[in-house]
């Protein structure tokens, strides 16, 4: 998730607060896909506010990230495609804690907006037409998940998420040597107890709540365990010829 995403011919460019943002086409598909249970049932007005939700929630968490890291010097643009966003070059800091700051800022945000909407919900007017008013209830609902649950899904220690960044720098604090070793075992550690709950539950129908459940979860948590697994091999391959302390290659 960390090389640059080829620019095509569609892609969506603007600045907005100085930030250079560019929309991958994909990022619309994926979008679309996730909203899609909302074209069946409600049609295609809902589908297009769930569109326009996932953008905003996403955009906003990667302002997070650029906006914390240009008041440290860290200078960053957003890129918007499959998978969410990158901030591309915002934690390009040498302090620890100013990175971790410029990481949490993502889902910060996002938990500070779930907090604002919650308040403000009783007091947003609702329509007295059922249609406009189900398009109200649809942007409010759709706001407020995603900012909670997906702001709290970043946050857990899996790489490369935003908690398995803010995780491979604290462990990196405690254990210069090993840190990054140890914070990849973790991601693909509980990546795979999560996809086993997801899989499991499905299966069932007992979960742990809150947590994800379903054959989508269960998939997107073995890509990062997959992820997780090729980066640890990377990280063992790089010590393995670059620590002085390991002499098993002499």
């Amino acid at each position: 998730m960390f090389f640059a995403i080829q620019e095509t011919p569609y892609d969506l460019k603007w600045r907005m607060f100085g930030i250079h943002v560019r929309v991958h086409p994909l990022f619309w598909l994926i979008a679309a896909i996730l909203a899609w249970d909302y074209l069946r049932v409600f049609g295609i007005p809902a589908f297009l506010v769930v569109i326009a939700c996932v953008f905003v929630s996403i955009l906003i968490h990667e302002l997070g990230h650029v906006i914390v890291g240009n008041s440290f010097g860290s200078h960053g643009h957003i890129v918007l495609w499959a998978f969410g966003g990158l901030a591309i070059g915002s934690t390009q800091l040498d302090n620890r804690w100013k990175r971790i700051a410029v990481t949490f800022a993502g889902p910060g945000i996002q938990l500070i907006l779930y907090g604002l909407l919650r308040l403000a919900d009783p007091y947003i007017p609702r329509p007295e037409d059922f249609e406009a008013r189900v398009l109200v209830e649809v942007a409010v609902g759709e706001m407020l998940w995603i900012n909670l649950f997906w702001a709290l899904l970043n946050l857990l220690p899996i790489f490369p998420l935003d908690g398995g960044q803010i995780a491979r720098d604290l462990f990196t604090w405690f254990t210069p040597r090993n840190g990054v070793r140890f914070s990849l075992q973790l991601s693909i550690g509980l990546s795979l107890l999560l996809a086993v709950h997801a899989f499991a539950a499905e299966r069932t129908g007992q979960s742990i709540p809150y947590l994800p459940v379903g054959v989508g979860p269960a998939i997107f948590f073995l890509m990062f365990a997959g992820v997780g697994f090729q980066t640890l091999q990377a990280e063992n391959e790089r010590t393995r010829w670059f620590d002085p302390w390991d002499h098993e290659r002499w």
